[in-house]
């Protein structure tokens, strides 16, 4: 078996002959543009290899992991394999896009192949505060018994070597799966492990200054470092890879990219080498290190390459020289006028109100929409009001208050068709500002339905 990292998430894998990519995201501008890769990767010179796999696996619809634009270049002959989701968003959205979907039971390992197996696990009991998100992938408010399964994770074997991919799951909604996943397989030879998280904080929130934003992002680096290890001390794999969530803030966002809170791989792997060293296990429990585009024979524990260590100055003047001046896909659209953007919010009013009133949702803090010096208030009072934004703290004493670039919000008030608000959330497109600074669940889910 063969590992062969490309790029964030998406890894090939090689089980004797017979090859699956996982989690397809190649090409830069993914949520409304702001992710691209470090380095770049030339598709269409590598297009031929990708189009060498048998087969496809994508964990969940994230574009960083299920990416429109990758997935329009590769062969639609190859089949797709995704969990039998309860809610069909993603088998729908590839079906559309001209593949060949396949759905696989939860916790059925299936054969594809003579030497290749897949089994896939969900991930459910959606937390936005887990992942650092703050707008629910899933409906937070569904009813008791309504699956919200979101994410997934795979063990995929050649009948000898064992791969688990935990994808973005975080292991507390992971834990659920272990007591199956160990029942199954005796010994995990490769686990393949988040590091890092993909929401808006700390560096979109405006109530924070700077020390105070580069104070929560140590503190958000040391949590998700610490989650990993949780997840690799729970398996105890013969090798780990550190991976997913890997992207670079592209446009006028790039000056946010130190502020995430998300460790570079270089600084991840020393954390985790230095965990085991401590423990004694670092013989046991070894890093895969794997530069991009670089493979691993599990088979005889041998790489192609020996890895490198990020050159910072190499990525630096690649982020000034490419990413910095490039434009988001709203910022080509026209500049609507307040008045269009107002009647568009009327409308999603009425559906944020019908759902807040479904879900049995009662805000204890106002919501304000920050558009061209004038602000939307979506009230405690459940009344949609404009308001001149110097006036906020005269209206309100606890708020959340939203600012995003006037032809994306219009986009996010015509519908998810357009564009959704928590793609634009993991995008780094929403600014914050909350008084007090405390985390109200139901304003961040209720958000989600402020759409026509």
């Amino acid at each position: 078996m063969k590992i062969k990292l490309y790029r964030s998430a998406t890894v090939g894998l090689d089980l004797q002959g017979y090859k699956i990519l996982m989690d397809p995201w190649l090409t830069d501008g993914e949520y409304y543009g702001s992710w691209s890769h470090f380095p770049y990767f030339d598709f269409d010179k590598n297009l031929d290899e990708i189009n060498s796999y048998n087969a496809i696996y994508i964990s969940h619809i994230h574009p960083d992991h299920c990416s429109e634009d990758t997935l329009k270049k590769i062969n639609k002959n190859i089949p797709i394999y995704i969990h039998s989701y309860h809610m069909k968003f993603l088998k729908l959205k590839l079906e559309r896009l001209g593949f060949k979907v396949i759905e696989l039971e939860n916790n059925k390992r299936t054969q594809l192949d003579k030497n290749a197996y897949l089994n896939i696990f969900a991930a459910d009991n959606c937390n936005p505060e887990l992942c650092f998100k703050f707008s629910g992938c899933a409906d937070l408010n569904a009813k008791d018994g309504e699956s919200q399964q979101i994410d997934t994770i795979s063990l995929i074997d050649d009948g000898t070597n064992v791969i688990m991919n935990v994808n973005d799951c975080p292991i507390e909604l992971a834990q659920s799966t272990f007591k199956d996943i160990k029942k199954q397989y005796d010994k995990i030879n490769v686990l393949f492990t988040g590091y890092g998280g993909a929401g808006p904080y700390p560096q979109c929130f405006e109530n924070l200054n700077l020390d105070e934003k580069k104070i929560a992002a140590s503190a958000k680096e040391k949590q998700l470092l610490d989650q990993a290890i949780k997840y690799i001390d729970e398996i105890q794999p013969e090798y780990y890879l550190p991976f997913a969530g890997t992207y670079t803030l592209t446009g006028k966002l790039s000056n946010l990219q130190n502020l995430r809170g998300v460790a570079s791989i270089d600084t991840a792997y020393d954390f985790f080498e230095n965990y085991y060293l401590s423990k004694g296990l670092s013989d046991k429990i070894k890093p895969l290190k794997l530069n991009y585009e670089s493979t691993f024979n599990i088979s005889i524990n041998e790489y192609d390459k020996n890895s490198q260590k990020l050159n910072q100055s190499e990525y630096n003047s690649y982020i000034s020289k490419n990413l910095k001046n490039k434009l988001f896909s709203y910022e080509k659209d026209e500049t609507p006028s307040f008045e269009e953007i107002y009647e568009l919010a009327k409308k999603a009013h009425l559906k944020f109100l019908d759902k807040n009133i479904l879900n049995n949702v009662n805000l204890k803090s106002d919501i304000f929409i920050k558009v061209n010096g004038k602000s939307l208030m979506l009230g405690v009072d459940k009344n949609l009001s404009v308001i001149k934004t110097e006036e906020i703290n005269k209206k309100s004493s606890k708020y959340v208050r939203y600012e995003t670039d006037i032809r994306l919000l219009k986009l996010l008030l015509m519908g998810p068709r357009f564009a959704h608000w928590n793609n634009a959330e993991i995008g780094s497109h929403l600014k914050f500002f909350r008084k007090p600074n405390i985390f109200e669940m139901d304003i961040y889910s209720s958000m989600c339905f402020f759409h026509c």
